[in-house]
């Protein structure tokens, strides 16, 4: 792929990645994405032949960039203690869906990316999911319940549903951070002996 054509693909894809969070799937239309993108709408149909080829491209970059920030978020925040780290790392996926996703299009765009793009969504959740449980195993030493309680495989598919349902409340993002936080603090809690537990043993 020449570097031109690369640009281009990349200019579609981040003005679909603008409109669909903004109007939704079925509201929005090729001429939508092509204005948005400062290019005709025959320029557009040189890239991709329609309006799903151009949200499988949003799904697949997007998911990409969370995948790549929750990783890099879980690597920076090493010395902090697993319910910071855990909150850091669901927090981009959070920020991601309430800076760029309408409320009100929540629903509608997991339908159809589950519906047009199904394939991409379920690998974004197998890595992101991955990605969780590699912070998980990396917090082990603190989170002492850790494979009694739950494995790392299911917490982590615990918090990622979670989060799910956070992203799609109709709350103003300060609230669902909130959440988020009191999410993290309980998983930890749940997965943490206490000195109770200790002198109990």
């Amino acid at each position: 792929m020449s570097d031109t054509l690369g640009a281009k693909r990349v200019q579609i894809v981040t003005a679909g990645i603008s409109v669909f969070g903004r109007y939704g799937y079925r509201r929005t239309s090729m001429d939508l994405i092509a204005r948005t993108a400062g290019m005709s709408r025959p320029a557009v149909y040189q890239y991709f032949k329609n309006k799903q080829e151009v949200f499988r491209a949003v799904a697949q970059c997007v998911s990409a960039q969370v995948t790549t920030a929750a990783r890099e978020a879980g690597q920076k925040a090493r010395a902090l203690p697993a319910e910071d780290r855990l909150y850091l790392v669901l927090a981009v996926k959070l920020d991601v869906l309430t800076e760029s996703v309408r409320a009100e299009s929540h629903a509608e765009l997991f339908r159809e990316a589950a519906d047009i793009a199904a394939d991409t969504v379920h690998a974004f959740e197998e890595s992101y999911r991955n990605v969780i449980e590699d912070v998980l195993h990396d917090c082990a030493d603190e989170l002492d319940l850790l494979g009694s309680v739950l494995s790392p495989r299911d917490a982590a598919a615990l918090l990622c549903d979670a989060l799910e349902g956070i992203a799609q409340a109709r709350q103003v993002p300060q609230v669902k951070h909130a959440r988020l936080r009191h999410l993290a603090q309980l998983v930890v809690r749940a997965l943490t002996r206490t000195p109770e537990d200790v002198s109990a043993c």
